[in-house]
C-alpha cells in the first residue's frame, strides 16, 4: 500500500492567511540540560494543513472536538483545477465536468479535494491568488452530502466566504492547505485519513449567562 503524505511542513515562520500571527516553534527543554527534548508551539489552530469545524463560521455548531471521528475519512478523489487563472471560481459546472471524465458520483462517503498547484507557492503574493469554491460549487457538492472537501490553497473560497457558509453549516468540514495531490490525480476512491487535533471548543466561543 503506497501512503501520501498531504500535509504542509510546519515551523517557524510558516505562511499564515492574513491577520494570523506567524508561527513559531521555539525549543522548551534541551537533553543536554533537563534529560529530555521538547518544543513550544505557538501557533493559530488554522496554520499550515488544517481542518476546519463547522463552529468555524457558524454559531454554536460543533467544535472540532464534537465532530464525529468518522467525518475524518472516507473515499478520495481529485478534481483538476490548476488549470484556472487566479482567483477563478470552482463552479457546479466545472466539478461535475471533471467528475463525470473521471465516471464517479460522489456522496455520503465521499472527500473530494482540489489540486490547484499553490501549495508550491505558499509564501508568495500569487498564493492569495489561488481559485476557490463559489456558491454554486459549494452547494453542488452540499448537496450530494460528501463528508469533507479540501484544497491545497490558503482557504477553500474567497470573500465573501461562501464555500464555508454553504459547506461549514450542512455540517461538512472543510481541508486547506493540503499539498502533494498531484500524486493523486486520476487515482479514484483512495482512502483518504485526516484526524485533527482533538482541541476542546474554541476560545471565543460565547459563554451563556446563568443571570
Amino acid at each position: 500500500m503506497r501512503i501520501v503524505d498531504l500535509t504542509m511542513e510546519l515551523k517557524t515562520g510558516s505562511p499564515v492567511f492574513p491577520a494570523y500571527p506567524t508561527p513559531i516553534v521555539h525549543t522548551w527543554v534541551r537533553i543536554e540540560e533537563q534529560g529530555y527534548y521538547a518544543n513550544l508551539l505557538m501557533f493559530v489552530e488554522h496554520t499550515g494543513t488544517h481542518v476546519d469545524s463547522p463552529a468555524h463560521f457558524i454559531e454554536e455548531a460543533p467544535t472540532i472536538d464534537e465532530v464525529p471521528l468518522d467525518r475524518f475519512m472516507g473515499k478520495g478523489v481529485v478534481v483538476d483545477v490548476s488549470y484556472l487563472p487566479p482567483k477563478a471560481g470552482i463552479s457546479r459546472e466545472i466539478i461535475d465536468g471533471a467528475l463525470r471524465k473521471l465516471n464517479v458520483s460522489v456522496g455520503p462517503e465521499w472527500v473530494v479535494l482540489f489540486y490547484t498547484g499553490y501549495d508550491a507557492k505558499a509564501g508568495t503574493l500569487e498564493w492569495f491568488n489561488h481559485p476557490g469554491l463559489d456558491a454554486s460549487g459549494a452547494k453542488y457538492l452540499a448537496d450530494r452530502r460528501v463528508k469533507a472537501v479540501g484544497i491545497d490553497a490558503l482557504s477553500i473560497d474567497h470573500h465573501p466566504f461562501p464555500g464555508h457558509k454553504i459547506l461549514l453549516s450542512r455540517g461538512i468540514i472543510v481541508y486547506e492547505n493540503l499539498t502533494n495531490l498531484r500524486e493523486l490525480l486520476g487515482v479514484v476512491g483512495f482512502k483518504f485519513i485526516g484526524l485533527p487535533l482533538k482541541i476542546k471548543e474554541r476560545l471565543c466561543k460565547p459563554r451563556k449567562s446563568n443571570s
